[in-house]
């Protein structure tokens, strides 16, 4: 039972169970650092109307795609496996927001993984087979794997973005197995309470890279992207989540043009597009022929993307780095076939890189995420040494380097525009302490913490110690 100690002079009562109620709810409520977010006109605002872009990365809680950093190889993901995950991710966010160091992220996408969710005993054959998806296996992870990531993000100070399980098949078509397994996946998210509570930090993707949509007897339509997610969109705010909503394109998130005559419809007039770039893309230039020209990558992207003309966008994937040299393999037919830096577009700073700075720049309304937290800063280096560098560090026409320059300067922009740290000198009621899986525990006396403190102006203070 929570001992409230506090002196008052005046309405003792009122106030008393005031700070109760606030207590109870606590586990529930979002950083006091963090300002709730949400749609106005083309752009994200905070209560006060002023814009907001966010910038940062993706990461998805998986052995293989994080390196095996955090445990080697086993045959399933299960209870055990919670606590070294969660660990891991610790550091990954206290690196990319980690100020004197140079790191500046304030937003990260989290891929609820299909390891975790997907039942063991059955195989899939790729992310895109929904056949194993187990939803009693969703369910656990959400609360306990997922949602804990999420909590120790925010306390970290970034806003969350979550993309469902896997990836879309090549073909889908309205009312299909996909999209009841959307709604499904979404329904038992969005009903959640902590995640309502936090709302304003949360954001939802509906889905990770639609490549072709059909309507449900299989022919094509400029109405088949609106029908096929507009009831997923319905079922969320059916549940009560009240939060941005990011709606994908067809063609690996990169074509958007039949929303303007289909628009997705929405209650809380509360939504925004989350579209893909990568190098070659948008009439972008790649490889040993980065030859980009801003003007024309510009024009293209909004051809492509013309909501942004009316909804904030971000792009959640995104990256290049150049060839490097000496490196490669031979192909099938015996051809070097030279490598990047381990990005998934290959291309320049100084030529793809600066084409997408001045589509940001110019729009206003674009928030991103990396397509990697390794694509940020070096992570190897972190863990052994706890020092934040660049990903690919030295190398300039690389996405590391770029962005990490670029972070800091839009962070500090920003807090000239409206996403400050917000402080209080307001005298503190109580004192509560979390572990990093979310757990309430005693007055901790080493290691890595979340204390969350009770204000006597009724907000509510969240942040993370370390304790030696």
């Amino acid at each position: 039972m929570i001992n409230l100690k506090i002196i008052i002079t005046m309405n003792r009562k009122k106030l008393l169970i005031s700070l109760a109620m606030a207590m109870l709810s606590m586990a529930g409520q979002a950083a006091d650092n963090l300002p709730a977010l949400r749609v106005q006109g083309k752009n994200l605002v905070d209560a006060n109307g002023k814009t907001v872009v966010l910038h940062g990365v993706m990461d998805t809680p998986n052995r293989y795609f994080n390196g095996w950093r955090w445990q080697k190889w086993k045959a399933d993901y299960s209870e055990a496996d919670i606590k070294p995950c969660l660990n891991y991710f610790e550091k990954i966010f206290t690196a990319i927001t980690d100020h004197s160091q140079g790191a500046y992220c304030d937003v990260f996408r989290l891929h609820m993984d299909p390891c975790w969710t997907n039942d063991p005993s059955k195989k899939a054959e790729n992310e895109a087979d929904i056949s194993a998806f187990n939803m009693a296996r969703y369910r656990h992870y959400l609360l306990n794997l997922y949602i804990p990531l999420i909590k120790d993000a925010i306390a970290h100070g970034l806003y969350v973005i979550v993309r469902p399980p896997g990836v879309c098949p090549q073909d889908i078509s309205v009312g299909d197995k996909y999209n009841r397994y959307l709604k499904s996946v979404w329904k038992a998210f969005a009903a959640d309470e902590y995640i309502q509570q936090n709302s304003g930090i949360i954001s939802i993707e509906l889905a990770n890279e639609p490549v072709r949509v059909h309507m449900g007897d299989g022919s094509n339509s400029d109405k088949a992207l609106h029908d096929y997610f507009q009831p997923v969109v319905n079922e969320i705010r059916a549940q009560g989540f009240k939060g941005i909503i990011w709606v994908p394109g067809t063609t690996w998130q990169q074509n958007y043009r039949d929303y303007v005559k289909h628009p997705i419809v929405d209650s809380q007039n509360n939504l925004g597009y989350a579209v893909h770039c990568y190098p070659g893309w948008y009439m972008s230039g790649s490889g040993n022929n980065d030859n980009t020209n801003k003007e024309i990558f510009y024009n293209a992207f909004l051809d492509a993307v013309p909501v942004a003309k009316t909804n904030p966008i971000i792009v959640t994937e995104i990256d290049w780095s150049p060839y490097k040299p000496g490196s490669g393999h031979k192909d099938e037919q015996g051809n070097w076939v030279e490598s990047n830096y381990g990005t998934w577009g290959t291309a320049t700073t100084s030529g793809f890189g600066e084409g997408w700075k001045y589509i940001h720049d110019k729009l206003g309304n674009i928030s991103m995420t990396l397509q990697g937290s390794g694509l940020y800063f070096d992570i190897d280096t972190y863990l052994k040494d706890k020092v934040v560098e660049p990903a690919f560090k030295g190398v300039d026409e690389a996405c590391g380097e770029a962005c990490f320059k670029w972070y800091k300067e839009w962070y500090l922009k920003q807090n000239t525009t409206g996403i400050k740290q917000l402080e209080t000198q307001a005298d503190v009621v109580s004192t509560l302490y979390y572990n990093i899986e979310g757990k309430e525990v005693e007055k901790p006396t080493a290691g890595v913490y979340i204390i969350k403190q009770l204000l006597s102006n009724g907000k509510i203070r969240s942040r993370k110690v370390f304790l030696k």
